[in-house]
């Protein structure tokens, strides 16, 4: 068992009683951001999950294109990192999530699944297709390699049938690690180091 010892000289019991507890209802919100801050690695940083003392990265990419080349698989636009936030809090708990209404799509990244080709997403498949194998784009009659690789990933892509299924692989960002719980412990230790 671990003695403490406080510091705090010429603070009366109800003084030290107080202190305590505004450290401790803090706590979830500190907590909670802990794990916020932790998630949001996951996707910026470490490209995948602690998980065991190892690090399990998300899938690549089918076809890296040239916006999101050089960024972190599900850090493209950054719309998912900055919607992990704190959802709820009381006095003993606190819910660290991302509202479904928010970002749709995270639950799919979260899960990995399938989603059924829409002629919306055609449409839009095509309009790419189209912007990457414009003229813009050559270099004396020819395209670039990198501008004829996307946009042909963009033509097969707009050639799926209506329907036909695209298979989201689970890169599950979320997830109550030990890494996670180690943080959160250390946090714990600094806020607790801080009143003592």
């Amino acid at each position: 068992m671990t003695k403490i010892q406080i510091k705090q000289s010429g603070l009366t019991l109800n003084d030290i009683e107080k202190k305590l507890k505004k450290v401790l209802n803090a706590m979830p919100s500190v907590i909670g951001q802990t794990a916020v801050n932790h998630f949001q690695e996951n996707i910026t940083k470490r490209q995948g999950v602690p998980s065991s003392g190892s690090l399990q990265r998300f899938k690549n990419r089918v076809f890296e294109n040239s916006r999101g080349r050089g960024k972190g698989i599900l850090n493209d636009t950054g719309n998912l990192v900055d919607s992990i936030k704190i959802i709820s809090r009381s006095q003993n708990s606190v819910n660290v999530g991302i509202r479904a209404s928010e970002i749709p799509y995270a639950e799919l990244h979260q899960q990995g699944g399938k989603i059924p080709v829409t002629d919306k997403m055609r449409k839009f498949f095509w309009a790419k297709y189209y912007q990457h194998a414009s003229p813009v784009g050559r270099t004396r009659g020819k395209r670039s390699a990198s501008i004829s690789q996307e946009a042909d990933f963009w033509k097969a892509m707009a050639l799926k049938r209506k329907n036909s299924i695209i298979t989201i692989p689970k890169r599950q960002f979320m997830d109550a690690t030990l890494d996670l719980e180690k943080a959160i412990l250390r946090t714990i230790k600094t806020e607790m180091n801080q009143f003592i």
